[in-house]
């Protein structure tokens, strides 16, 4: 799943990551101007915890559970930060004492430095790449990248021997809606709408914006009478739920859905195109309601 904060928030993180990123360049020319060029450096460059002084550590350790910690890139930075701090502080003091610091000084140092910037980068373009495969109207993945993410969870599915289910999502009459009431009467259907469903959804369950007014849900490690279940609730939910548009009235809203279990084999566009079948039959036979693909 995405970051689970609005699109503008992930936009705050990765400017924030942008000024982190000066910062410690800016930390790393002033050691450098220090050991080079004999400057005093600043007292708390040789304090046991000045990891935590720099904008980087303000930044990093926070009292509450920092939003991006759920990031692989995130969780190393620390032993990153504090090894090269503590080198710096090594260097230093050699360097003060009126020694010219070793090779095996300066590597120590200066290795961690470069790689916290690069590992630094690296989390900033994983924050962007949400950003560019969210869906700034609902929030959803958009099919940036979708049938990779699918075909690691087939994979995972198959090596687990756990089944993953697919659904097609459509909003009925939704051309209607836009027509009668206006698109941005459309758009409080579609956000409202989607809200509620990521709502029901698992945190490791994916929802994306196919097309239009179109969603594909993924449910990894659900048999598929299970994952009737689920959606359902889904249906159910829609159904009941106000939908509160720009001119502050109300209105209702259905969604009609078709459900398969993905093929742990078969291309998982194969798997779509059933569900699709499926959603199609739900429209045929009334709307609201869900409708499951018979593999062929």
């Amino acid at each position: 799943m995405p970051l689970p904060l609005e699109r503008d928030q992930i936009q705050q993180y990765s400017q924030e990551l942008e000024v982190i990123i000066a910062a410690h360049l800016g930390w790393f020319k002033k050691l450098n101007a220090a050991l080079l060029c004999g400057g005093q450096p600043a007292g708390a460059y040789l304090e046991a915890d000045a990891y935590l002084r720099t904008p980087f550590g303000r930044w990093y350790y926070t009292a509450e559970t920092h939003p991006m910690a759920d990031y692989p890139g995130f969780q190393c930075l620390a032993d990153i930060q504090k090894s090269m701090h503590d080198a710096a502080r090594r260097a230093l003091e050699w360097a003060l004492a009126g020694n010219r610091p070793t090779q095996e000084l300066h590597d120590a140092y200066l290795d961690p430095a470069l790689r916290l910037n690069t590992k630094l980068r690296h989390l900033q373009l994983e924050i962007i790449s949400d950003l560019l495969s969210t869906d700034p109207l609902t929030g959803c993945f958009t099919r940036r990248g979708m049938i990779g993410r699918l075909q690691s969870e087939q994979e995972r599915s198959l090596r687990i021997q756990r089944p993953c289910c697919l659904c097609l999502m459509d909003f009925d009459h939704f051309k209607q809606v836009n027509d009668r009431c206006g698109h941005q009467a459309g758009d409080a259907v579609l956000r409202q709408g989607t809200k509620f469903t990521q709502g029901i959804l698992r945190k490791y369950d994916s929802i994306f914006r196919y097309g239009g007014e179109e969603f594909l849900i993924c449910l990894p490690s659900t048999p598929l009478e299970d994952a009737a279940q689920v959606i359902e609730r889904i249906r159910a939910g829609l159904e009941a739920l106000p939908i509160s548009t720009p001119d502050s009235k109300s209105m209702r809203i259905t969604a009609s859905f078709g459900l398969v279990e993905m093929h742990p084999r078969k291309p998982v566009e194969d798997s779509i195109a059933l569900a699709d079948e499926a959603m199609l039959y739900a429209k045929h036979r009334g709307r609201n309601r869900v409708e499951l693909g018979t593999p062929t």
